[in-house]
């Protein structure tokens, strides 16, 4: 972890044990903590695509630097990798946290004062007061977390917190026992109704 992460973390921490916090100011750390790790996990994303764009470059020299494009190759799926584990591994814990809202913030903070620490508009916020009734809705249901500014739609992308309840998720898909899992085709799932076609091995190939 870089030497200002590091601090930013320890500052963190340190507010956060203070006794008799607020619940405003407990979600406060929690939301810049997160924040921090997701920055940080960047920093080592781009650091691994420095090491792929070296062995790119190494393409033209074939095959006599096959070995050292090979090492960077290596380096860029291992570059500290404990570092990346973990920050997924706390990401994990705050997404758990957050979809639970183990806390209890949405109903001490309340609906109005949770949307001025998310940075939700006045626009977005008449149809959350609708359709929200959780805390797991209004940042990992309706992903409005900073919703005064543009942000990616892509599959898994979103806003810090949105982030970690979708680390948290699918974690959670991976290890959950079977039965526990709901029926993605079942009445009042996302693909009901789907026909489900089935596929010979031999048309993949």
């Amino acid at each position: 972890m870089s030497t200002m992460s590091l601090e930013v973390a320890e500052k963190i921490a340190s507010i956060a044990h203070k006794p008799n916090l607020s619940q405003r100011t407990l979600f406060i750390l929690m939301r810049r903590t997160i924040r921090n790790s997701i920055r940080h996990r960047a920093q080592i994303q781009d650091e691994r695509r420095i090491f792929r764009r070296e062995a790119a470059k190494l393409k033209a020299y074939l095959p006599f630097a096959q070995r050292q494009m090979d090492i960077l190759i290596e380096k860029s799926k291992s570059h500290r990798d404990d570092d990346l584990k973990m920050i997924k591994q706390g990401l994990v814990g705050f997404g758990y946290n957050l979809i639970k809202d183990a806390e209890g913030a949405y109903g001490s903070i309340g609906f109005s004062g949770m949307c001025d620490l998310l940075s939700i508009n006045p626009v977005h916020r008449e149809e959350a007061a609708r359709d929200s009734k959780s805390l797991a809705d209004l940042i990992y249901v309706a992903r409005l977390e900073d919703s005064v500014s543009p942000k990616s739609e892509a599959w898994g992308e979103g806003g810090p917190l949105f982030e970690a309840c979708f680390l948290a998720m699918i974690e959670w898909i991976k290890t959950a026992p079977e039965e526990y899992l709901p029926d993605m085709f079942g009445p009042g799932s996302p693909f009901a109704g789907v026909q489900l076609v089935e596929v010979k091995v031999e048309t993949l190939q």
